[in-house]
C-alpha cells in the first residue's frame, strides 16, 4: 500500500455516519481513547476520539505508524497487538493499540485502529476478541455498498454520496462527471469466456480507482461493463485528462501487459455542471451521449457533451424518441398502416399491401417509422417493434370477414436472429387463423447476411406454411445475386435508387431491364418501391416491372381502413378512395385527426 490517507470524520453521507457509530461504539463500551478507519485508497476514512484532546493523540500515533500497521494487518489478515508501542529504541511508551483488518468478502477492505493513552489500560487477549467482533460489524456497513467484482461503489452507494455532497455544496460549485463503457467487451465474453469477461471489468476497476484524485471522488459500477465516475471540484480540462489517464492504463497499464491476449480499451463522456443543476439521471444521460460519440469516433477515446455537436444532438433526441417508443410498446399504442402494391401490366391481379408501423406519441400524434427506425435500431428494440407489428396487424387481419388480403411485413435482421421468434411466429398465426398464403416477409440484404443459416432455416420453415419471402432493397448490397441463390425468394423489391432517375438515366433503364430478365428467367415477381409519378410507373411497367408502390399508386392509410375498403368495393371494383380527413381512435382509447401522408 503506497499511502494511507486518514481526515476527521465529515458528518452527512451514510457510509461516514455506520463508520461514526462503529467507532463511538468501540471506545465508549471499551474504554478506549481513540479509534480509527483506514480505507487505501476509498471512499471512507475516519478518525474519531473522546474529546479533541484524544482526537489530535490518535491522529499524531496514526502519523507515525498508522500506514505501516495498516498495511501489515492488510497484507497478513491477522491482527496485530501491543501496549509498548515506542517511536525509538529505548524511549518511552508512547501509546497502546490495536490494529485489526477489514475483511469483506471480495478481500481486505481497510483496517480498524483502536489507541490507548501510556497511562490507560492494556489491551488483553479478551479485548482483542471483542474488537475482531466491531471489525467484522464496520467491514459490513463499509463494504454493503460495494461492488464484489471492482470495489467500486453500487449505484445506491454512488446516489448517495452524490446526495450528501450536493447537500453541503454551495448552489455555485461545479462538479464534473464521468461515463465510461468498455469497448467490444462481448467479443471478449464470446472468444474467452464469461470469466475472462470479469477480469477485464475488474481491470477497468482497478484503473478507475487508481485514477481518483482526492478524498472527494468517487467512482460507481453502474452494471455489466458501464462506469461513472463523481469529480467534485474538476473542470472538463482536468476531467478529460483524468479519463484520458484511465483510458492509457487500461490498455497499456501493467495489468494491460499481463494479460496480452485480450487487448481492451474504454471510451468515455464527460460533462460538467454546478451544484443547482445536478440532476443526476440528467447528467449521467448527457455523459452517455458523449461516451456513444466517442464510440463512434473511433473508440478508446474521450469526448465532452456539448449540446451544439450535431452527432449529440441527434443521440439526445434518439434517447428521447426511444422512451416514446418503449412507452407506445407498453401501452399497445401501436398502429398498423397498410400501402398497396399495385400491378403494373397484368391489371387483373390482386393489388398487395406491405405494413407499415407508426406509434401513437403521448399526445395522440402519429409517429412514422423513419422518425424513430434509427433509434429502434441502435437501441435494439426492432425484435420488439417486430412482434408488436406481426401480433397488431394479425389482430385486425382476423376480423376481415370480406376476401381474403394478402400483406407483406417487414423484419429486421435482429428479429430473424432471435431464436424464440420463430415459434412466437408460428403460435401467433395459429392463435389468429392467419393464413401463411396470405403473408409475405420482407427481409433486407443486411438482415440476411448478419446469420445466413439461420435465416435460410426461418426462410425453408415458413415456407413449408405457404408463406412467401421477398428481398428488400435488392440491388444495394454486393451480394444481392448470391442471395437469389442461396434463399427461397419469390419476390424481389428494386431499391429506390434504380427508380427515382428511370426516366432520365440509361443505366438505371438498362440495369432495371436487366434485373426483369434475371427475375423472369428464375421465376420471381419484381416490384419498384417510391413510384412517384405516372411517368415513372409508365416507364416501369415498359421495361418488364409486375408491381409498384408508391405515392402515384397508393399513400399509406390505417390497416383497418383498407381492410373496410376493400371489403366495401366500388361499383366499378375498385376500392373506394381514403377520406383525406377523418378521426382515428388508438388501440388505447385515444382519438386523434390525421391527414393521409
Amino acid at each position: 500500500m503506497k499511502s494511507v490517507e486518514t481526515r476527521a470524520l465529515q458528518s452527512g453521507g451514510e457510509p461516514e455516519r455506520s463508520t461514526e457509530s462503529v467507532l463511538r461504539a468501540v471506545c465508549l463500551r471499551l474504554g478506549c481513547t481513540a479509534a480509527t478507519a483506514v480505507f487505501p485508497r476509498e471512499e471512507t476514512r475516519a478518525v474519531w476520539g473522546r474529546s479533541e484532546q484524544d482526537l489530535a493523540f490518535a491522529r499524531e500515533q496514526l502519523g507515525i505508524v498508522g500506514a505501516e500497521l495498516a498495511r501489515r494487518v492488510i497484507d497478513t489478515r491477522k491482527p496485530i497487538a501491543t501496549n509498548k508501542l515506542k517511536h525509538v529504541s529505548g524511549g518511552q511508551i508512547a501509546c497502546k493499540l490495536v490494529a485489526l483488518p477489514l475483511l469483506a468478502r471480495g478481500g481486505p477492505a481497510g483496517a480498524i485502529i483502536i489507541f490507548n493513552r501510556p497511562d490507560e489500560p492494556s489491551f488483553d487477549e479478551f479485548t482483542v476478541r471483542r474488537l475482531g467482533r466491531f471489525a467484522r460489524l464496520l467491514a459490513r456497513n463499509a463494504t454493503e455498498n460495494l461492488d464484489s467484482l471492482t470495489g467500486l461503489l453500487s449505484w445506491e452507494g454512488f446516489k448517495g454520496r452524490v446526495d450528501s455532497w450536493q447537500r453541503g455544496a454551495t448552489p455555485a460549485a461545479m462538479v464534473s462527471m464521468l461515463y465510461g463503457d468498455i469497448d467490444r467487451l462481448h467479443l471478449i465474453n464470446d472468444l474467452a469466456g464469461f470469466s475472462d469477461g470479469d477480469r477485464v471489468i475488474a481491470r477497468c476497476g482497478a484503473a478507475i480507482k487508481k485514477a481518483l484524485v482526492g478524498a472527494d471522488s468517487f467512482a460507481c459500477r453502474l452494471s455489466g461493463d458501464r462506469f461513472t465516475v463523481f469529480l467534485p471540484h474538476m473542470n472538463l480540462a482536468q476531467t478529460r485528462q483524468l479519463a484520458e489517464a484511465i483510458c492509457r492504463e487500461v490498455s497499456t497499464g501493467a495489468s494491460a501487459q499481463r494479460q496480452p491476449n485480450h487487448p481492451v480499451s474504454m471510451s468515455w463522456g464527460a460533462v460538467s455542471v454546478s451544484a443547482s443543476d445536478l440532476h443526476l439521471d440528467h447528467r449521467i444521460a448527457e455523459a452517455e451521449i458523449a461516451c456513444k460519440t466517442a464510440k463512434d469516433r473511433g473508440r478508446g477515446r474521450v469526448e465532452v457533451y456539448q449540446d451544439t455537436d450535431q452527432s449529440m444532438i441527434r443521440r439526445h433526441d434518439e434517447i428521447g424518441l426511444i422512451g416514446s417508443v418503449r412507452e407506445a410498446l407498453a401501452q399497445q399504442r401501436i398502429v398498423v398502416f397498410a400501402q398497396p402494391i399495385t400491378p403494373l401490366i397484368n391489371t387483373s391481379l390482386p393489388t398487395t399491401y406491405e405494413l407499415l408501423v407508426r406509434i401513437i406519441d403521448a399526445k395522440g400524434n402519429i409517429v412514422e417509422a423513419a422518425d424513430f427506425m434509427s433509434a429502434a435500431t441502435r437501441y435494439q428494440i426492432l425484435p420488439e417493434i417486430d412482434r408488436a407489428v406481426c401480433e397488431r396487424a394479425f389482430q385486425q387481419l382476423s376480423r376481415n370477414t370480406a376476401e381474403p388480403v394478402k400483406v407483406s411485413i417487414n423484419l429486421s435482421g435482429p428479429t430473424l436472429s432471435d431464436p424464440d421468434f420463430l415459434e412466437w411466429l408460428l403460435s401467433a398465426m395459429a392463435k389468429y387463423n392467419i393464413d401463411g398464403t396470405s403473408l409475405v416477409f420482407e427481409i433486407t440484404e443486411a438482415a440476411a447476411a448478419a446469420n445466413l443459416q439461420q435465416v435460410q432455416q426461418f426462410i425453408r420453415r415458413m415456407t413449408s406454411h405457404g408463406v412467401r419471402f421477398a428481398l428488400d432493397d435488392f440491388g444495394t448490397g454486393v451480394s444481392s445475386l448470391a442471395y437469389l441463390k442461396n434463399l427461397e425468394i419469390s419476390t424481389i423489391k428494386l431499391d429506390g435508387s434504380y427508380v427515382r432517375d428511370v426516366l432520365t438515366n440509361t443505366r438505371s433503364q438498362a440495369l432495371v431491364r436487366a434485373i426483369v430478365q434475371l427475375a423472369d428467367a428464375m421465376g420471381i415477381t419484381t416490384v419498384a418501391e417510391y413510384v412517384e409519378s405516372n411517368g415513372v410507373r409508365d416507364r416501369l411497367a415498359a421495361l418488364g416491372i409486375q408491381f409498384g408502390q408508391g405515392y402515384a399508386l397508393g399513400r399509406p392509410g390505417p390497416l383497418d381502413d383498407v381492410l373496410a375498403a376493400v371489403a366495401d368495393r366500388a361499383p366499378e371494383g375498385r376500392e373506394r378512395p381514403f377520406n383525406d380527413e377523418k378521426p382515428f381512435t388508438t388501440p388505447s382509447g385515444i382519438p386523434i385527426m390525421f391527414k393521409m401522408a
